[in-house]
């Protein structure tokens, strides 16, 4: 099974934590599901609410029972196949200097309607951000179709939020890891920093959730050293 490794820069990261009730304290990296969902911009699956979506009555009437039931924002259904048809495996790790958070405040509306009531919001971003990053994929036509789409992306790439432009470089496919270091491994106590370990759930429609959050996925840094894994790798998603 070969393995995408790309390393994964910016100037800018903000990754927000699903644990916080505003989420604009930017978490040290991605996690599984924030991968998954650069890898489906690549690849150009579209979320059934933007722009790039093709609907069909069908596809409306899905969207809307899923606002019923708490789903704003859907996944791309193709994305969600794609991971589990691929068995979509992730592993990441901060290959940057020692992180610096600063504020990045811009204003904003409290709701749509209410575009003359400007917001303030308060937001830390990750400064110079730099990862590497390893996939693993169920069969090899689609590491290096995913390969060829990162170099050549359909929708714009980014660190988290849409203004924090991503840039991926050093894309390569190997059987093994570099080394089995620094990696981000699981943990159910949040020391250091820590990432919500979320994952994207592949049948919405069954349980109404996009997103499956269990424990944390803690970076090592040269500040907070990691611990030895026999793999680092962390399925992006999950089935209900």
């Amino acid at each position: 099974m070969s393995i995408l490794i790309f390393e994964l820069t910016g100037d800018m990261a903000l990754w927000r934590n699903v644990y916080e009730p505003m989420g604009n304290y930017s978490c040290l990296g991605p996690a599984p599901s924030n991968l998954a969902g650069l890898c489906g911009a690549a690849l150009g699956f579209a979320s059934p609410r933007s722009h790039a979506a093709e609907l069909n009555a069908e596809d409306t009437k899905k969207i809307s029972n899923f606002e019923k039931k708490g789903l704003p924002w859907p996944l791309s259904p193709e994305l969600l196949a794609w991971e589990e048809t691929n068995d979509v495996q992730t592993a990441c790790r901060w290959i940057g200097k020692i992180p610096i958070r600063a504020p990045w405040n811009v204003n904003g509306n409290k709701t749509i309607n209410d575009s003359n009531e400007n917001l303030r919001i308060q937001q830390q971003v990750i400064f110079n951000p730099a990862y590497e990053v390893a996939l693993r994929l169920k069969h090899d036509t689609e590491v290096q179709r995913l390969a060829a789409a990162l170099k050549r992306p359909a929708f714009p790439l980014a660190l988290g939020a849409s203004f924090c432009r991503a840039i991926v470089r050093n894309i390569r496919i190997s059987e093994t890891l570099p080394e089995n270091s620094g990696w981000a491994h699981r943990s159910q106590v949040p020391l250091g920093e820590a990432v919500p370990l979320s994952r994207h759930v592949v049948n919405p429609e069954d349980c109404f959730e996009r997103i499956e959050s269990d424990g944390y996925w803690l970076y090592p840094t040269p500040e907070f050293q990691g611990i030895a894994q026999d793999s680092p790798f962390v399925s992006s998603w999950i089935r209900k």
